[in-house]
């Protein structure tokens, strides 16, 4: 069988590519808005916390850095099996997917936060001390600015790896890119056209993303 050329190039123009390209999009942002947040709360609780903190959110980056995110995803999703209350939200793919997502990459963006405020020099703090800043002041004006800029390009690299990850969502029927090409080839069996318009279709959305992001590292004068 040859390759349809024609039927490749007209997947270009099909609705539901678009729209899987919005919910890849909208679901890797909020997860890596939401887990960039999460991350830094937890590294903040492991570098300075009381113990009683650092044990269980040790235990938590542990935990979500060793569980397959396909395993958890899975179980997630039949969570309502055990616990029927969760339905309205966990049985829901977006909100499933979401949430697996989320708590995954908060454990490894902690990681990527603790690097950077472990980087910016000890000296700077002391410096803040000099000039009579508060604890708070010398965190948001001198330690978190510093440790932000050393640490993005780990953390858009993690946005660009979430966004690869999206396609594993389709195991939980989220109307992804993926799953869009499987409804489609299983009605034409023609799998590799499909294939490789979903692989050009992430090609495009990380290209936009690492543009931006760029444009973003240059406008810090990272």
């Amino acid at each position: 069988m040859e390759f349809d050329w024609g039927y490749f190039f007209s997947l270009f123009s099909v609705g539901a590519f678009w729209q899987a390209c919005v919910t890849v999009v909208v679901v890797s942002s909020l997860s890596w808005f939401i887990g960039l947040i999460l991350g830094f709360l937890l590294a903040c609780a492991k570098l300075s916390g009381p113990r009683w903190l650092k044990v269980p959110v040790e235990l938590y980056i542990w935990f979500f850095r060793s569980v397959p995110l396909m395993v958890l995803l899975v179980f997630v999703y039949n969570l309502p099996q055990l616990f029927p209350a969760t339905q309205p939200l966990l049985g829901v793919p977006f909100i499933a997917g979401l949430v697996s997502m989320t708590v995954t990459e908060a454990a490894y963006m902690a990681e990527i936060h603790r690097g950077g405020l472990l980087s910016v020099a000890r000296g700077q703090s002391e410096a803040g001390h000099a000039l009579s800043f508060s604890f708070i002041g010398i965190q948001r004006l001198i330690i978190i600015p510093q440790a932000f800029r050393i640490s993005l390009p780990t953390l858009i690299n993690e946005y660009i790896t979430i966004i690869k990850l999206s396609s594993i969502l389709s195991d939980i029927s989220l109307p992804e890119l993926l799953l869009t090409g499987q409804r489609l080839y299983a009605q034409n069996f023609l799998v590799m056209e499909t294939l490789l318009a979903v692989a050009i279709y992430y090609v495009m959305v990380v290209t936009v993303f690492s543009w931006l992001f760029r444009a973003l590292e240059n406008l810090l004068d990272i």
